[in-house]
């Protein structure tokens, strides 16, 4: 029977390898169920923690950290601390996707702890990358880049090609919010090449949106569209619908730029719908500050006023330190009547926490 869950896991580990993931989940249920029914210790983990990823990739954040939990409580009872330690990393990874970045933090701390005592280059890597996406979530720009940097110094030391192409996706985006534009098309079109070689469709998928992005902070809008749909086509074969809602706002932030306001706000629309039910406060945050903006454009001055307010009531609440900033800045644009007056006011949030770019006139194309 052992051979026979071994089987399942290997053939289910090669289907989450090409991004096919509801098939992939399948067979990992079935092989979590055959070890539980014969007491296969290793099946049950091995399955368990898989199906946290899975669920985790598909935006049931809520489901993942339960079975994280679930991971953690055997290894406790048996003593796998190596596999204790990536459940804990998966636990932050997804209080990190519903804002919870203080509590992701402090659970990234103690495994990194453990890696760090047990010599684990690959584990301490992984951590420091999932510490930079925490980061970058808080807002601290500056340290999420020194954690991404870090991270890759090891990836590459120990020559591990899918760490270096997330690390560098993570200091893409990280470097395209702190105003580095130009650094951010470089990680992002080098993280690219490695999962084209690779053949790792979500790091495909993830790599064409940054492109996507660092091509729109450019304002070329068409080749920036040519790659957001490259990836939504990707994120919608093997149904993320966590990145695909961002690869969508961004997608409707080319159509606010371009004035397609309807477009625009029938992507924002499916974005939100999505970040609603995966509970993810910072995109509903940045769906609101989109349509916001598009209201304020065209005039509707009190609805821009209050999706502005009730996307600052959630960067504060969950201290989203440069969402805030955006909030208060566009709320700038309904209280003064000059624009460097606005710069005036809110240029010191950003330097804060160290980003360069910041709106100087509506319609603001948002990091």
């Amino acid at each position: 029977m052992k051979d026979k869950i071994s089987t399942l896991i290997t053939e289910a580990e090669t289907l989450r390898g090409e991004s096919q993931y509801s098939e992939s989940l399948k067979l990992f249920k079935k092989a979590f169920s055959l070890s539980k029914k014969h007491s296969y210790l290793n099946g049950l983990i091995d399955s368990n923690l898989a199906i946290a990823d899975i669920y985790r990739i598909s935006g049931d954040f809520d489901k993942a950290i339960s079975k994280y939990s679930e991971v953690i409580e055997i290894c406790d009872a048996v003593g796998f601390d190596r596999t204790k330690a990536d459940a804990i990393v998966g636990i932050a990874l997804s209080l990190r996707a519903k804002g919870l970045w203080k509590e992701a933090l402090d659970n990234i701390k103690v495994a990194i702890s453990f890696y760090k005592k047990k010599k684990d280059k690959k584990g301490v890597a992984f951590s420091l990358w999932a510490e930079g996406g925490v980061l970058r979530v808080k807002g601290d720009i500056t340290s999420a880049i020194a954690k991404f940097n870090e991270s890759m110094e090891i990836f590459s030391s120990i020559r591990f090609k899918s760490g270096i192409g997330y690390a560098l996706c993570g200091l893409g985006g990280a470097k395209r919010m702190a105003g580095n534009n130009a650094e951010s098309m470089d990680n992002y079109k080098k993280a690219n090449k490695i999962f084209t070689e690779l053949n790792d469709k979500f790091g495909i998928a993830y790599s064409f949106c940054g492109i996507g992005n660092a091509y729109r902070m450019k304002n070329d809008f068409d080749i920036a569209m040519d790659f957001f749909l490259k990836a939504s086509s990707l994120y919608k074969e093997f149904n993320d619908i966590v990145s695909h809602s961002y690869t969508l706002w961004s997608i409707a932030n080319v159509l606010k730029m371009k004035g397609i306001f309807l477009d625009a706000i029938n992507y924002l629309n499916i974005a939100l719908k999505n970040f609603k039910k995966t509970k993810d406060n910072r995109g509903i945050a940045y769906c609101m500050l989109t349509r916001g903006e598009i209201d304020l454009i065209e005039g509707k001055y009190k609805q821009a006023e209050k999706l502005f307010n009730l996307a600052l009531e959630i960067t504060e609440s969950f201290n989203f330190a440069l969402e805030k900033c955006h909030a208060k800045s566009l709320l700038g644009f309904l209280k003064f009547k000059d624009s460097s007056d606005i710069v005036k006011s809110n240029i010191k949030c950003y330097e804060k926490i160290g980003v360069k770019v910041y709106p100087k006139e509506i319609p603001y194309n948002m990091p």
